[in-house]
């Protein structure tokens, strides 16, 4: 609108009244309202807080026994696991329930229970890997036993808490898994294992089977056709190469293919050796070895010639053990043939024992010697018969004394040794004495006593070592008188029923000689001797052992070879011996 001069006009407008109390009123009443509703939360949150730490405290306090355990894993809530607001006793709450003193106690609860029921399962579990592991269970019953345990204790804990229980259950079936894949890997293990153990047996009697084969030297076809070897062998092969691959890896099948070529060459060399040892081949070595090197083998020549061409070295080998086989026969031969030796030269001893003493017109001698003369051959030298069977004659002493030692002393080992002597030095009973002394076993007792009698005589005793000794001088007159004296005491001894050793023996000889050297004309014959001692020409102590050197001394000045005489007469009678 406009007025006067063309000027706008405003229009009136109608003003709204501001009742500024009411309005403050109104405000005041809304902020108190705030405030309280705050002072209010912040009550029931710390009231809230309160009663949990008292529920909490409260199951801290009162720990479950091992009786509500057991209920618990039944299923089972019995009165008196909590306290109510008024002081009686309830159920265990859940955590669903009214009020946070009571919801603590079951969150406490459930992490108590849930603790309780993962250690034994544990337990349970270890010993169920035990059993896998001892093949006492099975991967459908470790699956069930897993199973069943977690159901059931996931079951209890979902009663008070299901978040606990669902932990719970993820746990256990963390752990669960671990000891059920071990259940499967055992159960593969043992099922490769059986099979394993399955195919090397088959492999083992394909083996057998193909050397039997091979000793054939071919087969024959579905088709009536000879076949080689080798054909054969590539069947084996692939059959052991499928197989192997079937139940194992690479390596496996690399371990058995080497084990089937190391097992086609062993059965080869057996089937050529086996066929090259027989008795016609056995026969002529020499020829043998010409065939070998020929490939002429009969039904085995192809598959000699095949190892010739592509395998020499295992030739060689059964060529080895052809020479072995060879050397066998030859050794057993041998020790048979000196078996039967051994024993003819036994009867031959046995029988020339009872034909010395018989005349020679007696008819049992002749009988006993042509029993002699058929004994086999070796068991008495021929050329040594006529000799061994003289009616008389005698040794040579030295000689058969050192024959006996070389017995003793290991130098004489053959009998071939002692007949090679008769008729040389001893007589035929000489060598029958020196062959018993030869065969018996032990000859430990004897040797002593022989080397003691004669080191008791003067006689030298060196092992392995020839003594020369004058049969007829004093030494040797003395150990023959010793050995006497040796068997008078054996048989004294033998009559009382005692067994006496040589050193037993030696004892009484040196006793014997100690009580004739103290007798009066011993003790005058020392005297006499005093005085020869002292002349000009033997100056100095006068025994066996100084004798050789006063006979150098003498030489042949008659006054000093009878002055030797005298002494050696006067030595006698010292020493008991006259």
């Amino acid at each position: 609108m406009r007025g006067a001069g063309n000027v706008p006009m405003v229009q009136a407008q109608e003003q709204q009244v501001d009742y500024i109390g009411p309005r403050v009123a109104a405000q005041g009443a809304s902020q108190l309202s705030q405030i309280l509703d705050r002072m209010s939360a912040n009550a029931f949150q710390t009231a809230a807080g309160m009663r949990q730490q008292e529920g909490l405290q409260f199951a801290a306090q009162n720990p479950l026994t091992s009786e509500q355990v057991r209920y618990a894993k039944e299923g089972v809530n019995p009165e008196g696991w909590f306290m109510g607001p008024d002081g009686q006793s309830a159920q265990i709450p859940t955590t669903n329930a009214a009020g946070f003193f009571g919801q603590a106690v079951a969150k406490a609860r459930s992490l108590e229970l849930s603790g309780h029921f993962e250690i034994e399962g544990r337990n349970e579990l270890v010993k169920l890997l035990s059993d896998v592991e001892a093949g006492r269970a099975t991967s459908a019953q470790v699956g069930d036993k897993i199973k069943t345990m977690s159901d059931g204790y996931s079951k209890s804990l979902a009663n008070i808490d299901p978040e606990a229980s669902i932990k719970f259950r993820a746990t256990m079936a963390t752990h669960g898994n671990t000891v059920l894949n071990a259940a499967y890997k055992a159960e593969l293990d043992r099922a490769k294992a059986q099979n394993i153990a399955k195919f090397d047996s088959d492999f083992d009697n394909s083996t057998r089977l193909l050397e039997q084969t091979i000793s054939q030297g071919s087969w024959t076809d579905a088709n009536g056709q000879q076949r080689s070897i080798d054909e054969l062998a590539d069947v084996f092969r692939k059959n052991v190469l499928t197989q192997s691959l079937l139940i194992g890896d690479k390596a496996l099948q690399m371990e058995y293919s080497t084990k089937f070529e190391t097992a086609l060459r062993t059965a080869k060399i057996n089937a050529v050796t086996k066929a090259l040892i027989t008795d016609a081949n056995m026969m002529d070595p020499e020829l043998t070895l010409k065939k070998l090197r020929g490939g002429d083998l009969g039904n085995m020549s192809p598959v000699l010639q095949q190892m010739i061409v592509n395998d020499f070295d295992a030739v060689a080998k059964v060529t080895a053990n052809y020479m072995v086989a060879v050397n066998n026969r030859k050794s057993i031969a041998d020790a048979k043939i000196a078996d039967t030796k051994r024993a003819g030269e036994a009867d031959a001893i046995n029988l020339l024992e009872q034909i010395f003493p018989l005349p020679d017109t007696s008819p049992k001698r002749k009988q006993l010697i042509a029993q002699l003369t058929a004994l086999p051959p070796g068991s008495v030298p021929i050329g040594t018969l006529k000799d061994l069977l003289a009616p008389s004659g005698e040794g040579n002493p030295a000689v058969n004394f050192n024959l006996l030692s070389g017995i003793y002393n290991n130098t004489i080992t053959r009998p071939d040794q002692i007949w090679g002597l008769v008729g040389k030095g001893i007589t035929g009973k000489d060598a029958v004495t020196a062959l018993k002394l030869l065969q018996s076993e032990d000859r430990r007792d004897s040797s002593m006593l022989d080397r003691g009698i004669s080191q008791l005589a003067g006689i030298p005793v060196i092992p392995g070592s020839v003594v020369v000794i004058d049969p007829k001088g004093e030494e040797f007159k003395r150990r023959t008188k010793l050995q006497s004296e040796a068997l008078q005491i054996q048989a004294v001894a033998a009559a009382e029923g005692k067994t006496l050793t040589p050193r037993q023996i030696l004892t009484q000889l040196e006793d014997n000689i100690a009580k004739t050297r103290n007798t009066e004309s011993a003790k005058a014959a020392r005297k006499s001797l005093e005085v020869y001692e002292k002349s000009d020409w033997v100056n100095g102590p006068i025994t066996n052992d100084s004798l050789p050197a006063l006979e150098r001394k003498a030489g042949t000045d008659k006054k000093k070879l009878q002055e030797l005489n005298r002494i050696k007469q006067l030595l006698r009678q010292a020493n008991g011996e006259q």
